[in-house]
């Protein structure tokens, strides 16, 4: 495995279409607009904000003597692990939308996961900042991460954007001077909007506003540590198949 150096300036591609990858692993962040159908997207958006499968459960913890997370959203989780293990706190019921997902990914950009990671959700309402953090363990060059941002309506004004970074942070202390140092790229939170990036570069997701009031910042996330890049659209079921097939 090649030497992993967090890069110092990182390009953000605004893409038209998705494409399939042709190397790994990723040198740059790309954004997807209008990913899915408005159909598709208000559906999954319609279905994980009624869904009564939320906790208080998304950490990420350090070495803070006081044994307290330095973040903590709301989140649920589909599946973890490279068996794809359902959480125990969702039905296979619901999964049917983002196994859906899932797939269409792995066929719009022609791959398949070898070890995959974790498939769950984020919900992020006010004074809930993002701590910086990475994905992926620096020697897995292979990796895909994703996030899809859910939400029907976000007003600009409400923040909530991604941030990365040239190196890690522990914590929320010093963030400012953090963001201020050494991010890398800023992206716009906005609803169906898909990113795709390596994820061994270190991120964090901002809060929402104070204007925001109670609306909440909904993303999905979906990685895995290596993929396996495919040339022959036959080893897929197509992702519109009908859904026991996904």
């Amino acid at each position: 495995m090649e030497d992993f150096e967090i890069p110092k300036k990182i390009n953000v591609n605004f893409c038209s279409d998705p494409f399939k990858i042709d190397t790994l692993p990723l040198k740059d962040v790309y954004v997807f607009d209008d990913f899915l159908s408005s159909e598709m997207h208000h559906a999954i958006d319609t279905h994980i904000s009624q869904s009564s499968f939320w906790s208080k459960s998304n950490q990420v913890r350090g070495n803070s003597p006081t044994g307290l997370s330095h973040h903590s959203f709301w989140g649920a989780t589909y599946f973890r692990g490279e068996e794809k293990n359902i959480d125990s706190d969702v039905t296979p019921r619901d999964t049917y939308l983002a196994r859906w997902l899932d797939r269409k990914l792995q066929i719009d950009f022609g791959f398949k996961w070898e070890r995959f990671q974790y498939m769950g959700l984020n919900s992020q309402t006010q004074g809930l900042q993002g701590t910086t953090h990475q994905d992926c363990k620096p020697e897995d060059s292979w990796n895909i991460s994703f996030l899809y941002y859910t939400n029907k309506f976000w007003n600009k004004e409400w923040g909530g954007s991604l941030r990365l970074y040239d190196e890690p942070q522990q914590g929320i202390d010093g963030r400012n001077d953090h963001i201020k140092n050494h991010q890398i790229g800023e992206i716009e939170f906005k609803p169906n909007r898909l990113l795709m990036f390596d994820g061994r570069i270190p991120h964090g997701a901002d809060a929402p506003n104070p204007s925001a009031r109670y609306i909440d910042r909904k993303s999905i996330v979906l990685r895995g540590d290596e993929v396996r890049l495919i040339k022959d659209n036959k080893e897929y079921f197509h992702a519109d198949d009908r859904i026991f097939n996904v």
